[in-house]
Protein backbone atom coordinates (compact mmCIF):
# COMPACT_ATOMS: atom_id res chain seq x y z
CA UNK A 1 0.00 0.00 0.00
CA UNK A 2 1.19 3.51 -0.87
CA UNK A 3 2.77 5.25 1.61
CA UNK A 4 0.36 8.98 2.35
CA UNK A 5 1.10 12.39 2.47
CA UNK A 6 -1.12 14.09 4.62
CA UNK A 7 -0.65 17.61 5.31
CA UNK A 8 -0.38 19.15 9.06
CA UNK A 9 -1.76 22.36 9.87
CA UNK A 10 0.76 25.15 9.99
CA UNK A 11 0.45 28.38 12.53
CA UNK A 12 1.28 31.20 9.56
CA UNK A 13 2.28 31.37 6.37
CA UNK A 14 6.45 31.76 5.27
CA UNK A 15 7.88 33.51 3.08
CA UNK A 16 7.96 32.22 -0.48
CA UNK A 17 11.40 30.64 -1.59
CA UNK A 18 12.70 29.73 -5.03
CA UNK A 19 13.75 25.66 -5.30
CA UNK A 20 17.22 26.22 -7.24
CA UNK A 21 18.86 24.04 -9.16
CA UNK A 22 20.60 20.31 -8.28
CA UNK A 23 22.08 20.56 -4.58
CA UNK A 24 24.10 17.48 -2.62
CA UNK A 25 23.51 16.25 0.37
CA UNK A 26 23.56 13.02 2.14
CA UNK A 27 25.60 10.87 1.22
CA UNK A 28 28.62 13.25 1.24
CA UNK A 29 30.15 10.36 -0.82
CA UNK A 30 28.29 9.35 -3.92
CA UNK A 31 31.17 7.83 -6.52
CA UNK A 32 31.01 4.40 -4.89
CA UNK A 33 29.48 2.66 -1.54
CA UNK A 34 31.80 3.49 1.67
CA UNK A 35 31.49 2.07 5.01
CA UNK A 36 33.22 2.54 8.68
CA UNK A 37 34.65 6.15 8.35
CA UNK A 38 36.79 7.77 10.51
CA UNK A 39 38.36 11.17 10.23
CA UNK A 40 42.00 12.98 10.93
CA UNK A 41 42.19 16.54 10.87
CA UNK A 42 45.97 17.79 9.72
CA UNK A 43 46.73 21.08 8.53
CA UNK A 44 43.38 22.41 8.43
CA UNK A 45 41.89 19.44 6.12
CA UNK A 46 39.76 16.45 7.32
CA UNK A 47 41.03 13.38 5.90
CA UNK A 48 37.92 10.86 5.52
CA UNK A 49 38.97 7.24 5.70
CA UNK A 50 36.51 4.88 4.88
CA UNK A 51 36.07 1.53 3.83
CA UNK A 52 35.33 0.60 -0.09
CA UNK A 53 32.07 -1.57 0.02
CA UNK A 54 32.20 -3.92 -3.41
CA UNK A 55 29.76 -6.65 -2.67
CA UNK A 56 27.01 -7.17 -5.74
CA UNK A 57 23.42 -5.67 -5.28
CA UNK A 58 22.50 -9.35 -4.44
CA UNK A 59 25.37 -10.06 -2.38
CA UNK A 60 25.27 -11.98 1.40
CA UNK A 61 28.29 -10.30 3.04
CA UNK A 62 31.18 -7.59 2.83
CA UNK A 63 33.26 -7.20 0.02
CA UNK A 64 35.78 -4.73 0.91
CA UNK A 65 39.45 -5.15 -0.89
CA UNK A 66 40.86 -1.55 -0.30
CA UNK A 67 40.35 1.54 2.06
CA UNK A 68 39.84 4.96 0.46
CA UNK A 69 40.95 8.41 1.40
CA UNK A 70 39.10 11.37 0.77
CA UNK A 71 39.66 15.08 1.72
CA UNK A 72 38.27 18.22 2.37
CA UNK A 73 39.04 22.00 3.49
CA UNK A 74 35.14 22.69 4.05
CA UNK A 75 33.21 19.58 4.70
CA UNK A 76 31.16 19.84 1.53
CA UNK A 77 33.66 19.17 -1.32
CA UNK A 78 35.35 16.10 -1.09
CA UNK A 79 38.13 14.44 -2.70
CA UNK A 80 39.26 10.71 -3.55
CA UNK A 81 43.20 11.17 -2.75
CA UNK A 82 43.88 7.49 -3.20
CA UNK A 83 43.42 4.01 -1.69
CA UNK A 84 45.17 1.65 0.16
CA UNK A 85 44.57 -1.92 0.02
CA UNK A 86 44.02 -5.06 2.12
CA UNK A 87 46.90 -6.60 0.70
CA UNK A 88 49.33 -4.35 1.58
CA UNK A 89 49.15 -6.31 4.77
CA UNK A 90 50.39 -9.43 3.70
CA UNK A 91 50.04 -11.72 6.62
CA UNK A 92 46.10 -11.20 6.01
CA UNK A 93 43.63 -12.80 3.67
CA UNK A 94 40.37 -12.12 1.68
CA UNK A 95 38.17 -9.13 0.81
CA UNK A 96 38.06 -8.25 4.27
CA UNK A 97 39.71 -4.45 4.85
CA UNK A 98 36.90 -3.61 7.21
CA UNK A 99 37.17 -0.41 10.23
CA UNK A 100 39.89 1.56 10.74
CA UNK A 101 41.46 4.14 11.87
CA UNK A 102 43.96 7.00 11.29
CA UNK A 103 45.69 9.67 13.86
CA UNK A 104 49.15 11.67 13.48
CA UNK A 105 51.61 11.65 16.44
CA UNK A 106 55.30 13.56 16.21
CA UNK A 107 55.20 14.21 12.36
CA UNK A 108 53.80 10.80 11.75
CA UNK A 109 50.94 9.00 10.50
CA UNK A 110 49.58 5.58 11.87
CA UNK A 111 46.70 3.86 10.59
CA UNK A 112 44.76 1.27 12.40
CA UNK A 113 42.93 -1.62 10.35
CA UNK A 114 40.71 -4.97 11.26
CA UNK A 115 41.52 -7.58 8.59
CA UNK A 116 41.32 -11.41 8.57
CA UNK A 117 44.52 -13.01 9.79
CA UNK A 118 46.27 -15.37 7.65
CA UNK A 119 48.15 -17.69 10.40
CA UNK A 120 48.19 -21.81 10.05
CA UNK A 121 48.38 -21.52 13.68
CA UNK A 122 44.72 -22.27 14.34
CA UNK A 123 44.48 -20.26 17.80
CA UNK A 124 45.65 -16.99 15.51
CA UNK A 125 42.97 -17.88 13.02
CA UNK A 126 40.61 -14.65 12.91
CA UNK A 127 40.06 -10.92 12.34
CA UNK A 128 43.11 -8.87 13.79
CA UNK A 129 44.69 -5.63 14.07
CA UNK A 130 47.28 -4.21 11.79
CA UNK A 131 49.13 -1.17 12.18
CA UNK A 132 50.40 0.95 8.98
CA UNK A 133 53.05 4.32 8.98
CA UNK A 134 53.69 6.74 6.95
CA UNK A 135 54.70 10.52 6.65
CA UNK A 136 51.72 11.86 5.06
CA UNK A 137 47.94 11.23 5.48
CA UNK A 138 47.68 9.93 2.07
CA UNK A 139 50.35 8.68 0.24
CA UNK A 140 53.48 5.93 1.56
CA UNK A 141 51.34 3.86 3.76
CA UNK A 142 53.56 0.84 4.65
CA UNK A 143 52.65 -2.49 7.02
CA UNK A 144 54.51 -0.90 10.33
CA UNK A 145 55.51 -4.52 11.51
CA UNK A 146 55.32 -7.23 9.49
CA UNK A 147 52.14 -8.80 11.38
CA UNK A 148 49.82 -8.27 13.26
CA UNK A 149 49.50 -6.03 16.25
CA UNK A 150 46.59 -7.75 17.90
CA UNK A 151 45.39 -11.30 17.11
CA UNK A 152 42.94 -13.72 18.15
CA UNK A 153 44.88 -15.60 21.06
CA UNK A 154 45.50 -12.70 22.67
CA UNK A 155 41.97 -12.38 23.58
CA UNK A 156 39.32 -14.82 24.92
CA UNK A 157 36.59 -14.59 22.31
CA UNK A 158 33.08 -15.82 22.46
CA UNK A 159 32.39 -19.41 21.77
CA UNK A 160 29.92 -18.60 19.02
CA UNK A 161 32.52 -16.99 17.20
CA UNK A 162 34.61 -20.07 16.23
CA UNK A 163 36.70 -21.08 14.34
CA UNK A 164 37.32 -17.28 13.19
CA UNK A 165 36.41 -15.24 16.18
CA UNK A 166 35.83 -11.62 15.06
CA UNK A 167 36.06 -9.58 18.48
CA UNK A 168 39.20 -8.05 17.54
CA UNK A 169 37.97 -5.74 14.82
CA UNK A 170 37.30 -2.15 14.56
CA UNK A 171 40.55 -0.79 16.09
CA UNK A 172 40.67 3.03 17.55
CA UNK A 173 43.01 5.35 18.64
CA UNK A 174 42.80 8.47 21.33
CA UNK A 175 45.94 10.42 22.63
CA UNK A 176 45.26 12.04 25.95
CA UNK A 177 46.71 15.23 27.06
CA UNK A 178 49.29 13.56 28.41
CA UNK A 179 50.75 12.16 25.51
CA UNK A 180 49.82 8.68 26.78
CA UNK A 181 47.82 7.21 23.78
CA UNK A 182 45.16 4.42 23.87
CA UNK A 183 43.78 1.36 21.46
CA UNK A 184 40.13 0.62 21.81
CA UNK A 185 38.46 -2.09 19.75
CA UNK A 186 36.52 -5.01 20.03
CA UNK A 187 33.19 -6.57 18.88
CA UNK A 188 30.45 -8.24 21.22
CA UNK A 189 33.16 -7.65 24.00
CA UNK A 190 35.02 -4.47 24.85
CA UNK A 191 38.78 -4.28 25.06
CA UNK A 192 41.24 -1.33 25.76
CA UNK A 193 45.09 -1.49 25.90
CA UNK A 194 47.52 1.53 26.60
CA UNK A 195 49.88 1.96 23.60
CA UNK A 196 53.46 2.99 23.52
CA UNK A 197 55.16 6.08 21.96
CA UNK A 198 56.14 4.40 19.36
CA UNK A 199 52.36 3.62 18.83
CA UNK A 200 53.11 0.00 16.92
CA UNK A 201 53.77 -2.04 20.27
CA UNK A 202 51.22 -2.66 23.25
CA UNK A 203 52.38 -0.99 26.80
CA UNK A 204 50.07 -2.56 28.61
CA UNK A 205 48.14 -5.90 29.20
CA UNK A 206 44.82 -6.21 27.28
CA UNK A 207 42.01 -4.92 29.61
CA UNK A 208 38.23 -5.99 29.42
CA UNK A 209 35.43 -3.16 29.50
CA UNK A 210 32.41 -3.28 30.54
CA UNK A 211 29.70 -0.30 30.46
CA UNK A 212 27.79 0.39 33.47
CA UNK A 213 24.09 0.55 33.51
CA UNK A 214 23.77 -0.27 29.99
CA UNK A 215 20.30 -1.37 28.64
CA UNK A 216 21.43 -3.31 26.15
CA UNK A 217 24.69 -5.04 24.69
CA UNK A 218 27.61 -3.64 23.09
CA UNK A 219 28.58 -5.22 19.82
CA UNK A 220 30.94 -2.88 18.10
CA UNK A 221 32.76 0.56 16.76
CA UNK A 222 34.25 1.95 19.87
CA UNK A 223 35.22 5.92 19.28
CA UNK A 224 36.67 7.94 22.05
CA UNK A 225 36.89 11.77 22.21
CA UNK A 226 37.20 14.45 24.73
CA UNK A 227 34.98 17.33 25.47
CA UNK A 228 35.98 19.71 28.10
CA UNK A 229 36.79 17.43 31.71
CA UNK A 230 34.95 14.92 30.15
CA UNK A 231 35.92 11.54 28.49
CA UNK A 232 33.44 10.00 25.63
CA UNK A 233 33.17 6.72 24.06
CA UNK A 234 30.44 6.69 21.54
CA UNK A 235 29.84 3.02 19.96
CA UNK A 236 27.31 0.45 18.28
CA UNK A 237 24.91 -1.67 21.00
CA UNK A 238 22.29 -4.37 19.98
CA UNK A 239 21.72 -5.74 16.74
CA UNK A 240 20.26 -3.96 14.22
CA UNK A 241 22.64 -1.64 15.47
CA UNK A 242 21.54 1.89 17.35
CA UNK A 243 24.73 4.35 18.22
CA UNK A 244 25.14 4.77 22.17
CA UNK A 245 27.54 6.79 24.20
CA UNK A 246 29.19 6.48 27.75
CA UNK A 247 30.85 8.62 29.77
CA UNK A 248 34.46 8.84 31.44
CA UNK A 249 36.75 10.81 34.27
CA UNK A 250 39.18 8.78 32.85
CA UNK A 251 39.91 7.03 29.12
CA UNK A 252 40.68 4.01 30.91
CA UNK A 253 36.70 3.93 32.18
CA UNK A 254 34.76 3.35 34.06
CA UNK A 255 32.24 4.21 31.79
CA UNK A 256 28.54 4.85 32.72
CA UNK A 257 25.70 4.83 29.55
CA UNK A 258 24.20 8.09 28.75
CA UNK A 259 21.88 7.11 25.50
CA UNK A 260 21.53 6.90 22.64
CA UNK A 261 22.89 9.08 20.09
CA UNK A 262 21.20 7.50 16.43
CA UNK A 263 18.11 4.99 16.78
CA UNK A 264 18.19 1.87 13.71
CA UNK A 265 19.19 2.64 10.10
CA UNK A 266 16.92 1.51 7.38
CA UNK A 267 18.46 -1.09 5.59
CA UNK A 268 21.61 -1.27 7.44
CA UNK A 269 22.30 -3.52 10.48
CA UNK A 270 25.20 -2.36 11.04
CA UNK A 271 26.32 1.40 12.24
CA UNK A 272 29.45 3.07 12.59
CA UNK A 273 31.09 6.29 13.36
CA UNK A 274 33.59 8.98 13.59
CA UNK A 275 33.15 11.73 16.46
CA UNK A 276 35.30 14.92 14.44
CA UNK A 277 35.79 18.38 15.66
CA UNK A 278 36.42 20.92 13.07
CA UNK A 279 36.69 24.87 13.25
CA UNK A 280 34.91 24.56 16.71
CA UNK A 281 31.93 22.34 15.66
CA UNK A 282 31.30 18.87 15.86
CA UNK A 283 29.85 16.60 13.88
CA UNK A 284 28.63 13.05 13.80
CA UNK A 285 30.13 10.67 10.35
CA UNK A 286 28.42 7.55 9.93
CA UNK A 287 27.44 5.30 7.23
CA UNK A 288 23.74 4.31 6.36
CA UNK A 289 22.30 2.34 3.05
CA UNK A 290 20.92 5.40 1.20
CA UNK A 291 22.60 5.62 -1.82
CA UNK A 292 20.77 3.88 -4.67
CA UNK A 293 20.69 0.17 -4.47
CA UNK A 294 22.68 0.53 -1.25
CA UNK A 295 22.13 -2.35 2.05
CA UNK A 296 23.88 -4.31 4.62
CA UNK A 297 26.73 -4.90 2.34
CA UNK A 298 26.69 -1.57 0.35
CA UNK A 299 27.21 1.95 2.57
CA UNK A 300 27.45 5.13 2.32
CA UNK A 301 28.84 7.93 4.34
CA UNK A 302 26.82 11.14 5.67
CA UNK A 303 27.11 13.79 8.39
CA UNK A 304 25.09 15.49 10.66
CA UNK A 305 26.24 18.44 13.32
CA UNK A 306 26.73 16.92 16.82
CA UNK A 307 25.78 18.79 20.08
CA UNK A 308 25.64 18.79 23.77
CA UNK A 309 23.43 20.17 26.19
CA UNK A 310 24.28 22.15 29.00
CA UNK A 311 25.25 19.36 31.06
CA UNK A 312 27.10 17.79 28.41
CA UNK A 313 25.02 15.24 27.00
CA UNK A 314 24.93 14.57 23.41
CA UNK A 315 21.70 15.27 21.67
CA UNK A 316 20.16 12.82 20.06
CA UNK A 317 20.88 13.30 16.04
CA UNK A 318 18.30 11.73 13.05
CA UNK A 319 20.03 11.46 9.76
CA UNK A 320 18.90 14.04 7.54
CA UNK A 321 18.68 14.18 3.62
CA UNK A 322 19.95 17.69 3.75
CA UNK A 323 23.13 17.16 6.21
CA UNK A 324 24.86 19.78 6.62
CA UNK A 325 25.02 22.72 4.21
CA UNK A 326 21.68 22.62 2.75
CA UNK A 327 18.63 23.67 4.98
CA UNK A 328 15.67 21.45 4.29
CA UNK A 329 12.46 23.38 3.40
CA UNK A 330 8.60 23.36 4.00
CA UNK A 331 5.87 22.74 1.91
CA UNK A 332 2.83 24.51 2.09
CA UNK A 333 -0.46 23.97 0.08
CA UNK A 334 -1.83 27.09 -1.09
CA UNK A 335 -5.56 25.75 -1.08
CA UNK A 336 -5.64 25.37 2.88
CA UNK A 337 -1.94 26.60 4.12
CA UNK A 338 -1.33 23.56 5.80
CA UNK A 339 2.32 21.70 5.21
CA UNK A 340 2.64 18.64 3.71
CA UNK A 341 3.95 15.78 5.89
CA UNK A 342 5.23 12.55 5.54
CA UNK A 343 3.94 10.00 7.57
CA UNK A 344 6.10 7.04 6.83
CA UNK A 345 4.37 4.38 9.47
CA UNK A 346 2.89 6.84 11.66
CA UNK A 347 5.76 8.11 13.87
CA UNK A 348 6.66 11.94 14.67
CA UNK A 349 10.41 12.23 14.29
CA UNK A 350 11.54 14.90 16.57
CA UNK A 351 15.33 15.76 16.98
CA UNK A 352 16.04 17.27 20.37
CA UNK A 353 12.39 18.07 20.61
CA UNK A 354 12.77 21.01 18.86
CA UNK A 355 11.57 20.18 15.30
CA UNK A 356 9.42 17.94 13.78
CA UNK A 357 11.71 16.55 11.07
CA UNK A 358 7.96 15.26 9.29
CA UNK A 359 7.20 18.38 7.82
CA UNK A 360 10.55 18.69 6.08
CA UNK A 361 11.94 17.77 2.68
CA UNK A 362 15.40 17.89 0.79
CA UNK A 363 14.90 19.49 -2.58
CA UNK A 364 17.10 17.99 -4.91
CA UNK A 365 16.60 17.46 -8.68
CA UNK A 366 17.49 13.78 -9.76
CA UNK A 367 17.77 14.66 -13.33
CA UNK A 368 20.18 18.05 -12.48
CA UNK A 369 17.74 20.26 -15.47
CA UNK A 370 16.81 23.77 -14.35
CA UNK A 371 13.41 24.33 -12.84
CA UNK A 372 13.66 20.48 -11.99
CA UNK A 373 13.01 18.88 -8.43
CA UNK A 374 12.62 15.74 -6.68
CA UNK A 375 11.22 15.57 -3.54
CA UNK A 376 13.52 13.55 -0.26
CA UNK A 377 11.86 13.18 3.70
CA UNK A 378 14.06 14.93 5.36
CA UNK A 379 14.28 12.20 7.71
CA UNK A 380 14.08 9.49 5.30
CA UNK A 381 17.70 9.79 3.16
CA UNK A 382 17.47 7.66 -0.09
CA UNK A 383 13.53 7.80 -0.19
CA UNK A 384 11.61 10.06 -3.07
CA UNK A 385 8.73 11.03 -3.81
CA UNK A 386 7.60 8.98 -6.82
CA UNK A 387 4.82 8.04 -9.40
CA UNK A 388 4.19 4.49 -9.25
CA UNK A 389 1.90 3.11 -11.34
CA UNK A 390 -0.40 6.41 -11.76
CA UNK A 391 0.06 6.21 -7.59
CA UNK A 392 1.83 8.58 -5.48
CA UNK A 393 4.37 7.06 -2.70
CA UNK A 394 7.51 7.53 -1.02
CA UNK A 395 10.32 4.84 -2.47
CA UNK A 396 13.98 4.44 -1.92
CA UNK A 397 15.55 5.39 -4.90
CA UNK A 398 16.39 2.10 -7.35
CA UNK A 399 19.05 3.69 -9.25
CA UNK A 400 16.71 3.27 -12.76
CA UNK A 401 16.22 5.85 -14.84
CA UNK A 402 12.79 5.41 -14.97
CA UNK A 403 13.04 5.77 -10.98
CA UNK A 404 14.95 8.99 -11.80
CA UNK A 405 12.14 10.55 -14.53
CA UNK A 406 9.09 9.34 -12.03
CA UNK A 407 11.08 11.47 -8.81
CA UNK A 408 11.69 14.40 -10.95
CA UNK A 409 8.83 17.12 -11.40
CA UNK A 410 9.29 20.35 -12.98
CA UNK A 411 8.70 23.39 -11.08
CA UNK A 412 6.45 26.02 -12.77
CA UNK A 413 4.38 29.13 -12.10
CA UNK A 414 1.44 28.42 -9.22
CA UNK A 415 -1.49 27.36 -11.39
CA UNK A 416 -3.57 29.58 -8.48
CA UNK A 417 -0.82 31.94 -7.58
CA UNK A 418 2.01 33.43 -9.80
CA UNK A 419 4.18 33.82 -6.85
CA UNK A 420 3.61 30.21 -5.51
CA UNK A 421 4.55 27.33 -7.45
CA UNK A 422 2.72 23.91 -9.00
CA UNK A 423 4.84 21.03 -9.63
CA UNK A 424 4.10 18.39 -12.57
CA UNK A 425 5.90 15.27 -13.40
CA UNK A 426 8.79 16.09 -15.97
CA UNK A 427 7.77 13.83 -18.62
CA UNK A 428 3.79 14.21 -18.07
CA UNK A 429 3.35 17.71 -18.42
CA UNK A 430 -0.61 17.57 -17.87
CA UNK A 431 -0.21 15.36 -14.45
CA UNK A 432 0.40 17.88 -11.33
CA UNK A 433 0.86 17.21 -7.54
CA UNK A 434 -2.58 18.34 -6.15
CA UNK A 435 -3.94 18.01 -2.74
CA UNK A 436 -6.98 15.88 -2.47
CA UNK A 437 -9.29 15.37 0.78
CA UNK A 438 -6.07 15.61 3.11
CA UNK A 439 -3.40 13.45 0.88
CA UNK A 440 -1.32 14.54 -1.99
CA UNK A 441 -2.06 12.66 -5.39
CA UNK A 442 -1.61 13.08 -9.02
CA UNK A 443 -4.09 14.54 -10.90
CA UNK A 444 -4.91 16.63 -14.01
CA UNK A 445 -5.73 20.53 -12.81
CA UNK A 446 -8.17 22.24 -14.70
CA UNK A 447 -10.86 23.58 -12.69
CA UNK A 448 -10.33 26.60 -10.15
CA UNK A 449 -10.78 24.06 -7.52
CA UNK A 450 -8.01 21.66 -8.69
CA UNK A 451 -5.64 24.69 -9.50
CA UNK A 452 -5.77 26.36 -6.24
CA UNK A 453 -4.80 22.32 -4.79
CA UNK A 454 -2.37 22.03 -7.28
CA UNK A 455 0.05 25.42 -5.60
CA UNK A 456 2.02 25.25 -3.25
CA UNK A 457 5.47 26.99 -2.19
CA UNK A 458 8.76 25.91 -0.56
CA UNK A 459 10.13 27.81 2.39
CA UNK A 460 12.07 27.81 5.43
CA UNK A 461 10.66 26.30 8.43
Amino acid sequence: MPNKLMTMLGGFVLAASAIGSAVAGNPIIKEHFTADPATLVHDGVVYLYVGHDEAKEDGDFFVLREWSIYSSDNLKDWTLEGAFPRTEFDWAKGDTAWAAQATERDGKFYWYVTVLNDDPDPKKQGFAIGVAVSDDPVNGWKDAIGGPLITPDMTESPEFMAPEPWDNIDPTVFIDDDGQAYLYWGNTHLYYARLKDNMIELDSEIHKVDINNMPGTFTEAPWLHKYQDKYYLTFAMNYPEELAYAVSDSPEGPWEYQGLIMDVLPDSGTSHQAVLEFEEQWYLVYHTAALPTGGNYRRSVSIEHLEYDEDGSILKITPTASGIHYDAKQLQAFSNKEFLTYQGEGDVVVAGEKENYSQLWHLQSLRGEKNTVSFQPEASPGFYLVSENGELTVSKHDGTDRFIANATFKQVEGLANSEWSSYHLVDKPEVYLVLHEGSLKLSKASSDIEKEAATFRASAP
